[in-house]
């Protein structure tokens, strides 16, 4: 065989192989989970978890390619991640883990092609049921307020917390669906404060800054930065300006000092400020759930301080602006749930100096323990007792046993 003849077939493999794993590529991008009935060997769940994992990658993506940690549809499609993801874990099998991920990933597509216009509804899914007329009533009348870009973030959030309240409700009653409405009251509560108190100039000096278009848009050849929001600087000479939409904390998993992918939002969004505003500077103080020793609690509440200070360093943050203090579990936060209170425990809160700010408790990125698979198991094994059918068995999905 003839040199050139042994690279023209080199060539064929080669684009024969090219073609073969784009195919590959797209077909898991594309996929969806599988049927409920399959989900019961360890190989499909580990395909539906690579599925979650890749939607979890491509919202991190439009974060680093300019989409803010704050953007209402950024948000609203991760809250909908977090709905199947969450009712996946749980052992929950049904369509309403596909149908919330539909959602999410149709939003992930639309700001990837830079669509204008995006529709600000939310729907409620065939799983779910609409509740809260007075909470949906408030999400629409936040929509039209001026200050709608200051409280973009928690208003997509509860939105899907309604939706996800209708879910639990329709399926095992109020009781299950509680901890989701209190977190949709206190999210509209948020909301509201935030867009009566955001700060926007004249219209003939700069308009309000909001997440949908108002007037037709020009459409440009290049999109480098679709649905950023930036952070708008006072003008020198005038009177300082209250800084609104403002995260005030970040949260951790369980015995961990890690960021987690959605607390690298919201510390993202930290530094963007800080950026922006030089001579801010910030404490960085640890906090830990009341479980274990004092001394352990102390050291673990210090090395997560030392985590957020690290990462906002990595984003050009000046060590000499920020300060650390570990408070350990002498800060607690309480909640109903036990559970979901140790999780708003587990947290470093930034206090801001040197600007006028108004922050927000944020929880979009708490990591709360698997508190609902064994209530969950319980309540269907109760159903099934009733109606004499005995429990389908699922397969387990394996995941590691922590300290704390």
């Amino acid at each position: 065989m003839s040199v050139a003849s042994s690279r023209h077939s080199l060539s064929v493999l080669i684009a024969l192989w090219f073609l073969l794993t784009s195919h590959s590529i797209y077909a898991a991008e594309s996929a969806v989970l599988k049927p409920e009935a399959k989900r019961i060997t360890d190989q499909n769940v580990g395909v539906d978890l690579s599925i979650l994992r890749q939607t979890q990658d491509r919202i991190a993506k439009l974060n680093t390619l300019g989409t803010g940690a704050d953007n209402y549809y950024l948000v609203k499609a991760q809250a909908w991640l977090d709905f199947a993801t969450q009712e996946y874990y749980v052992n929950d099998r049904g369509p309403v883990t596909d149908q919330a991920l539909f959602q999410s990933r149709d939003l992930i597509e639309r700001m990837e092609q830079a669509q204008q216009n995006i529709s600000l509804d939310t729907p409620v899914i065939a799983e779910s049921e609409r509740l809260r007329e007075d909470l949906w009533e408030i999400a629409a009348e936040l929509k039209k307020h001026q200050g709608f870009a200051c409280a973009a973030a928690p208003l997509a959030e509860m939105e899907v917390r309604l939706v996800w309240a209708g879910h639990e409700n329709k399926e095992l009653g109020w009781r299950h669906a509680r901890e989701h409405f209190a977190a949709a009251e206190r999210l509209a509560k948020r909301a509201q404060k935030l867009a009566d108190n955001c700060f926007c100039p004249k219209p003939e000096d700069k308009p309000c800054p909001m997440v949908a278009a108002v007037e037709p848009v020009v459409e440009t050849p290049v999109v480098t930065k679709p649905f950023a929001t930036p952070v708008v600087i006072p003008e020198a000479g005038k009177e300082p300006l209250q800084l609104v939409n403002v995260p005030r904390n970040v949260h951790f998993a369980l015995d961990k000092s890690d960021i987690n992918p959605k607390g690298a939002l919201i510390l993202d969004r930290v530094a963007e400020i800080l950026v922006a505003y030089p001579k801010m500077t910030i404490i960085l103080i640890g906090h830990t759930d009341s479980r274990a020793s004092q001394a352990y609690n102390q050291a673990l509440s210090e090395r997560r301080a030392k985590s957020v200070l690290k990462y906002l360093a990595q984003k050009g943050i000046a060590n000499s602006r920020m300060d650390i203090k570990g408070e350990g579990f002498n800060q607690i936060k309480t909640a109903e749930d036990e559970l979901l209170g140790h999780a708003l425990s587990r947290r470093v809160e930034i206090a801001y100096m040197g600007e006028n700010i108004q922050s927000y408790d944020q929880t979009g990125d708490i990591v709360v323990e698997e508190m609902r698979k064994a209530k969950l198991a319980k309540a269907k094994a109760s159903r099934s007792s009733s109606t004499g059918k005995k429990p389908i068995k699922r397969a387990k999905i394996s995941t590691k046993k922590t300290k704390k």
